[in-house]
């Protein structure tokens, strides 16, 4: 939230618009190229924090994916989802999970041998195309684990669905560090699907902990809402989700929400 709203009368303008603010946020948060429709959404839990001091919060940011005739998008190849410069991701003291411990695992397996690095959850929709059966829908939870991948802090996202065809398999989230308005930068590769006959049409993914570490708390995720003295609440950009297709069409969503300044 670091380029929360300038200072230049900006913040004080989100603050005397909040009625108009709900249309602005509706119209943003759908984008389409070509036949590609998606459906943006996102939350920060609580929206009332410290002007200074970094509190525990819970964010969640996800999609639906439509298109807008009768053929299938193409197979969804990326996930970026950037979090404002306010918001921080913080993993010390946490366990890890390995990739190791999750492949080809149920969802309870997983819960089982990767429980303590647990840093979130969601859920997975995706439709599957079979030769001679037609194509149908799978859904199922997605469990959300510390990790690294290559040396570099990574959000394992394992994904398991039952129905006509059981499937198991794993998004990596490499965790990086960026400038700007976003901080943090969470970047996946999604895997082939059914051997690349499915595709995801919805995804969402809630990220919250709180641990204990040498009697000290922490948080996996943390913000704080930096109004100047006597402004209370304001817009700002919360995230910005970007999907990108085999094809190469991108499209991107800026979800602004209102943060309330305590203290």
């Amino acid at each position: 939230m670091r380029k929360l709203i300038s200072r230049k009368g900006g913040l004080l303008a989100a603050a005397a618009a909040v009625s108009l603010l709900v249309v602005a946020v509706a119209s943003a948060e759908v984008g389409q190229q070509g036949e590609i429709k998606i459906f943006f959404h996102g939350s920060i839990a609580p929206v009332k924090l410290p002007r200074k001091d970094l509190a525990p919060v819970g964010v969640q940011m996800g999609a639906k994916i439509k298109t807008t005739g009768n053929e299938p998008p193409p197979r969804l190849s990326q996930i970026i989802l950037d979090i404002n410069a306010h918001g921080e991701i913080d993993s010390k003291g946490l366990p890890l999970c390995t990739l190791g411990k999750l492949h080809n695992s149920s969802a309870s397996r997983a819960r089982r041998v990767c429980g303590d690095a647990e840093v979130g959850h969601g859920n997975v929709t995706s439709r599957v195309g079979l030769p001679g059966q037609g194509e149908f829908a799978t859904n199922g939870p997605l469990l959300a684990f510390n990790g690294k991948y290559k040396g570099k802090p990574a959000i394992f996202a394992h994904v398991t669905s039952k129905g006509t065809l059981s499937i198991t398999y794993v998004i990596i989230f490499v965790v990086k560090r960026t400038h700007g308005t976003y901080g943090t930068s969470l970047v996946a590769q999604v895997p082939p699907i059914a051997s690349g006959t499915g595709y995801i049409s919805a995804f969402d993914l809630s990220l919250k902990r709180r641990y204990t570490i040498r009697g000290k708390k922490h948080s996996y995720v943390s913000a704080n809402c930096p109004l100047p003295s006597g402004v209370n609440i304001a817009s700002f950009n919360f995230a910005r989700s970007t999907y990108v297709f085999e094809d190469g069409t991108r499209i991107s969503s800026v979800l602004n929400r209102q943060c309330k300044a305590r203290g």
